[in-house]
């Protein structure tokens, strides 16, 4: 874990930044799709280019890990907790959270028609190739909490294994593979996420056992398995040599929000074209909860939450007992975007 935090003067601009998002809802994504970046440093010798935009493997794969030079990375907050268990090398700036609907889901014409009835079912559990899966965690935590709603012990359920790509894979095709898994019969039941989870289901028929609908997952704290947190992260060789421009891209993120309630109708379009949904099915997913779940803080709530995870992910032995969340916390850049946004306005 690293040591005294120390403090560094700017001594250079970064050309060339990278940055990376998951294709759901992110600040991000509202950003960087209105060429927000690009004006912001339309003067300067800065270019902040896409991950999405190479298919060079070790770039893909340096955004997971956060070996990625001049990396600013919005997404999957396990993902970000175990790159920085690996190798120290990430600063956390903010959190955010995904509130989406989440779809409990079997064949059709099945014996599966209420939550009770997964007593004795196998349960789909994707795993992705490599050292760690995202999509693993994901499904886990959600197993962990449909079966507490259900009043299931996990060990009345057996979780079936359903290989998928490599998480550096963009748009990769877990949930089809889920689908696929169900309707052969090698899986009894699975979760589906967000609008691509309600489109799968439709186009599958599948039966649908239960919806937890966003707004449901954001009101009760005993759907927080549910909640997909996302960490807004940058190399720490990036944030002690350039804070300024750290800085000045975090104050455009933090404006992300703000837009999408003063512009409701694009921000829609624009997390359907992230996620590569129709916008009815991102209407229903995201529940009217886009702007708010564009908001991004780092509020003693959201250090819990993120304090949660990373216990989570401890007990699992997937990140280190030492790690510390807290010192992986860089409050500082956010009060410097707040600051930056309260000069301008």
């Amino acid at each position: 874990m690293p040591g005294p935090r120390a403090t560094t003067t700017p001594n250079h601009t970064v050309p060339l930044i990278w940055y990376a998002r998951c294709p759901t809802l992110t600040a991000i994504g509202l950003v960087a799709n209105r060429g927000v970046f690009q004006r912001e440093f339309l003067r300067e010798n800065v270019n902040l280019v896409s991950v999405r935009e190479t298919n060079t493997p070790s770039v893909r794969q340096g955004h997971l890990d956060h070996t990625l030079p001049n990396l600013v990375r919005e997404a999957d907050a396990a993902t970000a907790l175990w790159a920085y268990g690996q190798n120290a090398r990430s600063r956390l700036l903010a959190i955010g959270r995904t509130w989406h609907a989440v779809t409990v889901v079997a064949r059709p014409r099945g014996h599966v028609s209420s939550l009770r009835d997964l007593i004795g079912r196998r349960l789909s559990l994707p795993k992705e190739a490599g050292t760690f899966s995202p999509a693993q965690v994901r499904a886990l935590r959600a197993w962990e909490t449909v079966l507490s709603v259900a009043h299931v012990s996990q060990q009345d359920v057996e979780f079936a294994p359903v290989v998928a790509d490599h998480p550096s894979v963009p748009f990769g095709d877990i949930a089809r593979r889920e689908v696929e898994a169900l309707l052969s019969g090698h899986t009894d039941v699975a979760i589906l996420f967000g609008a691509k989870g309600l489109e799968l289901a439709r186009s599958a028929h599948l039966h649908i056992v239960h919806r937890f609908e966003a707004r449901a997952i954001q009101a009760s704290p005993h759907l927080s398995g549910l909640v997909e947190l996302r960490a807004l992260t940058v190399d720490h060789p990036l944030l002690d040599g350039s804070p300024e421009v750290v800085a000045r891209i975090t104050g455009n993120l933090l404006k992300a929000a703000s837009w999408a309630e003063s512009f409701p109708r694009e921000a829609l379009r624009q997390v359907a074209v992230e996620g590569k949904v129709e916008e009815a099915d991102a209407t229903e997913a995201y529940d009217g909860l886009i702007a708010e779940g564009a908001r991004l803080g780092l509020d003693s709530e959201r250090r819990e939450e993120i304090a949660a995870l990373s216990q989570w992910l401890k007990t699992r032995h997937l990140v280190p007992d030492a790690l510390d969340p807290e010192a992986w916390e860089r409050p500082e850049v956010l009060e410097a975007a707040r600051h930056g946004l309260k000069a301008v306005a």
